[in-house]
């Protein structure tokens, strides 16, 4: 389902890749789940988005709660290294509902390539 904070799928330029996109408050997180590797896109910096992202960083596996929007980035085989995060909504009790930009697919098929 697509909208705010909602999984969406995003497919390379090449066309054979599919990455899971996550809209959280602060940041579009790319997951190219087959490498199981991930990098964030800061959202809301006066920045060129290509300043504003991390590098791709492997992960063990992804969590998404069926209960909430909360889902847990596991980072290591053990489970001890983690990153939690929320999925934006409207009316979101992250961040008090603000709203922060979202990202273009061609933003984020750019992203995936890079």
């Amino acid at each position: 389902m697509e909208g705010p904070g909602r999984t969406r799928g995003a497919r390379g330029g090449d066309g054979a890749s599919e990455f899971l996109v996550l809209d959280s408050c602060h940041s579009t997180w790319l997951f190219d789940v087959p490498a199981k590797r991930f990098r964030r896109i800061l959202k809301g910096l006066d920045l060129d988005p290509a300043l504003a992202a991390t590098d791709w960083r492997s992960y063990e596996r992804l969590e998404l709660s069926d209960d909430s929007d909360a889902f847990v980035v596991v980072l290591n085989a053990a489970g001890t290294r983690r990153i939690r995060s929320w999925r934006h909504v409207d009316g979101c009790e992250q961040c008090e509902g603000e709203r922060t930009a979202e990202l273009s697919l061609d933003d984020i098929r750019r992203f995936a390539l890079a």
